[in-house]
């Protein structure tokens, strides 16, 4: 996928001028802060992208599997176009018979908070490294300045050690039971 954010941008929000090796470092920390900020959403949300999939409505409604729904393209049975109507993140059909349903879902451009995001991120992620001391589950609680010294947060559920209730939420709609496969997508 791609990243909610380039090395431009953090630069840019950084201050920092990274040589060809930390680009490289850089750009493998935004794609990593970019799946992330996905898994918490608990989907894809850019670029825009067309699926499509079979899905089975009941009681004539198929919820559709991605937000933000750009549009629906086409709704068939059996290989034929079918009536259908539209609301907001679902349709309604005749029936109940499987359909498969062309759509277009997410962002034509990267929304400015999941850009912001994922550059604080990496952030975080480039002062611990910055300290030499690598990446790892704690978090950092404080720096100082005389007598270099950099203090890390106990484990747990402050630093990262466990998932947020809605990530965890997210986690499970995305690999857990009721969640619908798209077949074929294209981007």
């Amino acid at each position: 996928m791609v990243a909610f954010a380039s090395v431009d941008d953090l630069a840019l929000l950084t201050g920092r001028t990274f040589t060809a090796a930390q680009e490289e470092q850089a750009t493998a920390l935004l794609d990593a802060a970019s799946a992330y900020l996905r898994g918490v959403i608990g989907q894809d949300v850019y670029p825009a992208t067309s699926s499509t999939y079979t899905a089975y409505p009941l009681g004539g409604r198929e919820d559709l599997p991605q937000w933000p729904v750009v549009s629906v393209d086409t709704v068939e049975r059996d290989g034929v176009a079918i009536d259908y109507t539209y609301r907001p993140g679902y349709i309604k059909v005749s029936g109940d018979d499987p359909v498969d349903i062309t759509f277009t879902w997410g962002h034509d451009t990267i929304p400015p908070e999941l850009n912001r995001l994922t550059c604080v991120l990496v952030a975080q992620s480039l002062a611990v490294l910055d300290a030499g001391v690598g990446l790892n589950a704690g978090g950092i609680s404080s720096v100082a300045i005389d007598d270099f010294k950099v203090s890390f947060a106990e484990g747990g559920a402050g630093t990262g050690m466990t998932l947020t209730p809605h990530a965890e939420n997210s986690v499970r709609q995305q690999f857990g039971r009721g969640s619908v496969d798209v077949a074929e997508s294209v981007q």
